[in-house]
């Protein structure tokens, strides 16, 4: 279906399609690593050390970064955890994600 959400088009096969994760990639397995104390920002936001031209660079599943409400990430270690799929998190890969996240959060 089609959904216009501020003036863009939002395309998707259907509301929060998930796919199939690799063994060892689930949401338990995400939380045992995120409970490890690691932290996927950057140490930075906007304006203050990081870029958005240097965000833009990071884009590949190798090293992609995004940004969410003005607070850079590193999410490469989280792609394929993501229960949408790599693509999903592809599409956002070297931009500013926050309008997108929120869109895809409500679907």
């Amino acid at each position: 279906y089609q959904r216009r959400v501020r003036g863009s088009v939002l395309m998707a096969l259907d509301q929060r399609q998930k796919v199939p994760l690799a063994k060892g990639h689930g949401l338990a397995d995400w939380v045992r690593i995120v409970s490890s104390g690691k932290d996927f920002s950057l140490g930075g936001s906007l304006g203050n050390r990081i870029t958005k031209e240097e965000v833009a660079k990071h884009k590949t599943e190798d090293d992609c970064w995004i940004i969410l409400k003005g607070k850079v990430y590193n999410i490469t270690p989280y792609l394929h955890y993501h229960p949408g799929g790599v693509k999903k998190l592809m599409m956002a890969a070297g931009k500013d994600a926050t309008s997108l996240f929120g869109i895809i959060s409500l679907l």
